[in-house]
């Protein structure tokens, strides 16, 4: 008897124990963030993306197999670009556009997702990230903490991919001539002695360039350097211009220096100003080192196949030149397809899965394979391009203080729209009078700042006298509004009285 009452007992409380546990559970909303997605579908799924064939090709013919229940409507993004409205403001135009559209999966770039969080349309993900144990560590390192940054605190989207730039180099070239190789985390300055090494090997057409770039002229490498030590052209404020400091010297002259020596490769320009790029000299051993994508790693092999002309040669990579305030940083790795939740979607739970699942580990294998110029972001997949170790793509997280220096401009709403012409013009102005000798560094960047700040000025003063001009127009067109109206009220009461 006391056995059989012990047992009982034993059972009973099992029982109280399990509805205890169910009862913890739906107390602390473990299964209140999200419904469970219906067996059998729940209507369409509005996606903001650039067109609905690019989706479909990277994504959407692969979600559908997972999930055939689910539709999708694809709203595309392309026609925007070519608006003129859109062109004078961008954010405000793809804000507006996200307000009209009501997509339930948002495609952003950086400035659009700060734009959208500050709008308060994001959804957060962290919670339901937490309480899936959603995977992330696996990211490129620095990426989630970069998203959560432009979000303030907050994770409101993920990306699948993301681009980034190394230094290829030609390892027979560097040997052949007793020079030590490149290697990971240099800085711009020992990345331009090192090029300084090649100035004296060959001459005209058989010249060797220790630092090559197709397409970049002096112009693009003085602003890779900013980009990476961070200097800005002009102030937060956007009222003043701050070239004149020690680092923007020391950039431009590393830059006139290199041009100077040869061992920089300048492509030259047309009339139209058009850069005219020559064919590739690193692939032809006439370059020691190019910066390029990571595209151009499968470039080369297929470059040696098909040109019998080509004498083949072992090449490597390591990383872009980084700041030595942030080492583990670096401005040449980017990302813009970042792929959120609208705050009013009605199926949330349908748009969470199609983000987990363009971020998944399954797609990021198929990415891993393709050649779309992008790496995934899920790095495990990106461990050799081309047969080689693929670490100089993924051991830098991308750069706290933004990518471009044209992007913070275009950020700031303060800087006068005609500032971004004239700040190329006379920044190309300035480094050929170095170049050529006719002004000293010193001499050029004192120019240089006055040229700008004037140009600052007088943008502000227009744009203030336009301003001025607006509402007083504004003004008239209500009083007249207000005038018309009264007119028509003594009419009318005229015409009363006299009935």
């Amino acid at each position: 008897m006391s056995s059989r009452l012990t047992r009982k007992w034993s059972i009973t409380l099992c029982c109280v124990l399990l509805m205890m546990t169910l009862l913890l559970q739906a107390c602390s909303g473990e299964k209140a963030l999200l419904p469970e997605l219906p067996k059998d579908g729940t209507g369409t799924l509005r996606v903001m993306y650039y067109d609905e064939d690019q989706f479909y090709r990277q994504y959407g013919a692969y979600f559908a197999i997972e999930y055939p229940d689910i539709a999708l409507e694809v709203i595309g993004t392309n026609d925007l670009y070519s608006n003129e409205e859109f062109q004078k403001d961008p954010q405000k135009g793809m804000l507006e556009f996200v307000k009209k559209e009501k997509p339930d999966i948002l495609l952003m770039d950086q400035d659009s997702l700060k734009s959208f969080a500050e709008e308060g349309i994001l959804y957060n993900l962290d919670p339901i990230i937490q309480q899936e144990q959603y995977p992330v560590a696996d990211f490129l390192p620095g990426l989630i903490e970069s998203l959560r940054e432009m979000g303030n605190g907050n994770l409101y989207g993920l990306t699948p991919t993301y681009n980034a730039q190394a230094i290829y180099y030609n390892a027979d070239l560097f040997k052949q001539h007793n020079i030590e190789p490149p290697h990971h985390k240099m800085t711009w300055d020992e990345v331009l002695n090192l090029a300084a090494r090649f100035n004296q090997i060959g001459s005209g057409e058989d010249q060797v360039y220790g630092l090559y770039s197709q397409y970049s002229d002096s112009m693009q490498y003085l602003m890779n350097i900013a980009s990476t030590m961070q200097l800005r052209p002009v102030d937060a404020s956007g009222s003043k211009v701050v070239m004149d400091s020690d680092g923007w010297k020391q950039a431009f002259k590393m830059v006139a220096d290199g041009v100077k020596d040869k061992s920089i490769f300048v492509p030259t320009r047309t009339e139209n100003g058009m850069v005219q790029g020559q064919d590739d000299l690193f692939i032809k051993g006439k370059a020691a080192m190019v910066m390029e994508s990571s595209w151009f790693a499968n470039q080369i092999g297929d470059r040696f196949k098909w040109d019998k002309e080509l004498k083949p040669f072992d090449w490597q990579m390591v990383t872009m030149p980084i700041n030595p305030a942030t080492p583990d940083q670096s401005a040449a790795v980017g990302f813009y397809n970042i792929m959120g939740i609208h705050q009013d979607a009605a199926n949330k739970r349908e748009a969470w899965e199609l983000i987990k699942f363009i971020n998944s580990d399954k797609v990021a294998k198929i990415n891993s394979k393709m050649s779309y110029g992008e790496l995934p972001t899920r790095i495990s997949y990106v461990k050799e391009i081309a047969g080689k170790n693929a670490e100089a793509f993924t051991m830098l997280a991308p750069s706290s203080s933004g990518n471009s220096i044209w992007s913070s401009l275009y950020a700031n709403k303060n800087v006068p729209e005609n500032f971004y012409m004239i700040l190329n013009q006379s920044i190309n102005e300035a480094m050929d009078a170095i170049v050529k000798d006719t002004k000293s560094v010193d001499e050029a960047l004192a120019e240089l700042q006055q040229k700008l700040q004037a140009a600052i000025d007088e943008g502000k003063r227009q744009q203030e006298e336009e301003k001025a001009n607006g509402e007083e127009k504004s003004e008239e067109t209500s009083e007249g509004t207000d005038e018309g109206t009264a007119v028509d009220t003594s009419d009318t009461e005229t015409s009363t009285t006299t009935e």
